[in-house]
């Protein structure tokens, strides 16, 4: 039985974690085979009921594929993320012949307070470079204005010049850095935005396109300045 079919990405009960990740796995590389990988949409994870293991499974699938060693976190943990309330869990989907979907692109943003931060971003490897990323987390900006945030934090590696430029373009600048914060000694640079108020009930970012050229600005200079 197949994990992933349709938008409801249901999985037999008696399956456990680790076999639903592998058959994710699977179903992943099965879509990907396609030369022409069409989006079916961004729309976010549902946070209770039965599809949830499942949706954790492909999250955690994509995070292996994106971050080789053995990904960022378990099934576990992204199960637990995506049940808890304070986290936002948003998916890229792609849909293969057969009519299946897979789950190319994510982001994970939590929000306490005012200040919501981004956890986790990952994108397919074959498909970046086509703006999932950045669609990705401009929405999740959007939507975490449209929430009550005020502000968009993360961290991300000093040296990652492609996820600089990714977030300097959805209005993202450099607030500061923390030494030798990566496991490997790297530092970590924190970026930070300040989401304006909805007004007449329309987002200002989604107004503009979600994306905001000062981010692009403050983010290129940051990076001639290394």
């Amino acid at each position: 039985t197949n994990p992933v079919k349709g938008s409801s990405c249901r999985g037999p009960r008696w399956l456990a974690r680790s076999q639903l990740s592998v058959l994710h796995m699977l179903h992943l590389l099965a879509v990907l085979s396609a030369s022409d990988m069409p989006l079916s949409g961004l729309r976010a994870f549902p946070s209770a009921g039965a599809t949830v293991a499942a949706h954790a499974a492909a999250a955690r699938a994509l995070d292996r594929v994106c971050y080789p060693k053995d990904g960022m976190w378990s099934a576990a943990q992204f199960e637990e993320e995506i049940r808890s309330p304070r986290t936002a869990a948003l998916g890229a989907w792609t849909v293969g012949d057969s009519g299946d979907e897979a789950l190319v692109g994510m982001c994970f943003t939590s929000t306490v307070l005012d200040e919501a931060s981004l956890t986790s971003l990952a994108v397919h490897p074959r498909l970046r470079r086509r703006g999932i990323g950045e669609a990705l987390v401009c929405e999740s900006m959007a939507r975490a204005q449209a929430a009550g945030a005020a502000h968009f934090l993360l961290e991300v590696r000093s040296g990652n010049e492609a996820a600089l430029r990714l977030y300097g373009r959805c209005g993202l600048t450099v607030a500061g850095r923390r030494p030798r914060y990566y496991r490997d000694g790297e530092d970590a640079l924190l970026l930070s935005a300040s989401l304006p108020a909805e007004v007449g009930g329309a987002s200002p970012m989604r107004r503009a396109g979600g994306c905001l050229s000062e981010g692009a600005r403050g983010v290129e200079r940051a990076l001639s300045n290394k």
